[in-house]
């Protein structure tokens, strides 16, 4: 331990990282979040369990947020054990180990949370299949199960619990099997997370619907599979801590504090992407997007128009006479002042474009010719 602490290097510091990292997942769990009660509001539907459960596992995840940048800052998460002894600030070592067990308590929490809003979501949405109803209680159960584990695993590895941090107390008192115990956690954490990712895939499956769409919605509610990759990817990176230097936890583990960080806030995010189609169709319906929509329609004419005398021409005209074509103001393709054209229609196809009855969006005709202009002379 004396030559390691002789030989610790210097400036090696992974806490900005882990700070980023942190803020950055942060940031976007709360506007999915926001984004979810926006869709809420849209609907005009109520508030469920599914909602306050993932507002307690934001909650959670925020508390477990603010718990890591402050062991980066006050704790030295992210420098070398060997820096912070050559310094002068064992201490920091001790509030490390101390603050481990806070957020290792919160990250299950708001794991779990995640986990129960999501199944009550299934609940909610299936409510009327009856075998799947029965297999969501049962994966709530084990939810609840794999979160009372964690706590127990937490809490009794060591006794008595000071000698997680105290060197005196850790020669007097016993642990267990760290390395047993982390795998066992995160192995069942991986299996949880898979089941609950796949758990509706047969229901969806028996839609009726379009294949692709289905598809479409499977991936959608099979996205949690992106945090089973988290799960495997903290095993692993446990496996090199060991291999490498475990009295360097500080910084050898600081990759794997990122996930931590990112683990129940991504899970948040996640959690509230099926919900977010109102707020979807709200954007696309925008001012902004129908801007855009007109401004594409009126590129797309005016290059038309420029390919002779055959032209296309979308807007509002009325019919004058069989043959004969009254142009509105905004019509394109026509020369100004001129009133009336003779039209020898070549093609016509029409489109209607708007919504259900009893919508309040706005039908419009939309109908396109390709046609020959030419001047209407009186008598002709």
């Amino acid at each position: 331990m004396d030559a390691a602490i002789q030989q610790a290097p210097a400036g090696e510091d992974m806490g900005s990282t882990i700070i980023g990292v942190t803020v950055l997942f942060w940031v976007i769990a709360l506007v999915a979040l926001c984004m979810r009660f926006w869709s809420l509001r849209i609907r005009k539907r109520g508030f469920f369990a599914h909602d306050a459960l993932i507002l307690i596992a934001f909650f959670f995840g925020t508390a477990l947020a603010v718990c890591l940048i402050v062991s980066v800052q006050t704790a030295g998460m992210g420098k070398h054990s060997a820096e912070l002894i050559l310094a002068g600030e064992p201490w920091r070592l001790i509030t490390f180990a101390k603050l481990l067990i806070g957020w290792q308590i919160l990250w299950c929490l708001s794991v779990t949370a995640v986990r129960l809003s999501m199944v009550h979501l299934y609940l909610y949405l299936f409510s009327t299949k009856k075998t799947f109803q029965i297999a969501c209680y049962i994966m709530l159960a084990i939810c609840y199960a794999w979160a009372v584990a964690e706590v127990l695993v937490v809490f009794l590895f060591c006794r008595p619990i000071e000698a997680n941090w105290d060197p005196a107390a850790a020669a007097t008192g016993s642990c267990g099997n760290l390395e047993a115990a982390y795998i066992s956690v995160h192995a069942a954490n991986f299996a949880v997370d898979l089941s609950i990712a796949l758990l509706p895939t047969f229901v969806l499956w028996e839609l009726k619907m379009r294949t692709a769409k289905k598809v479409g919605i499977m991936l959608m509610f099979a996205l949690g599979i992106l945090i089973c990759s988290i799960a495997v990817a903290r095993i692993a990176l446990y496996k090199l801590i060991l291999a490498y230097d475990q009295s360097d936890f500080t910084y050898a583990g600081s990759t794997m504090f990122v996930f931590t960080a990112m683990e129940p806030l991504l899970g948040c995010a996640l959690a509230c992407m099926p919900m977010l189609q109102p707020v979807a169709e709200a954007a696309t319906g925008s001012v902004v997007m129908s801007w855009v929509k007109s401004l594409i329609t009126k590129t797309k004419t005016k290059s038309s128009s420029q390919g002779g005398t055959s032209t296309s021409i979308t807007g509002s005209g009325k019919p004058v006479r069989n043959g004969y074509w009254r142009a509105g103001s905004s019509q394109e393709g026509l020369h100004p002042g001129v009133g009336e054209h003779h039209v020898s229609i070549g093609s016509f196809y029409g489109a209607r474009t708007g919504s259900r009855k009893g919508d309040d969006s706005d039908v419009t005709m939309t109908s396109t010719f390709e046609m020959t202009v030419e001047p209407y002379r009186p008598g002709r």
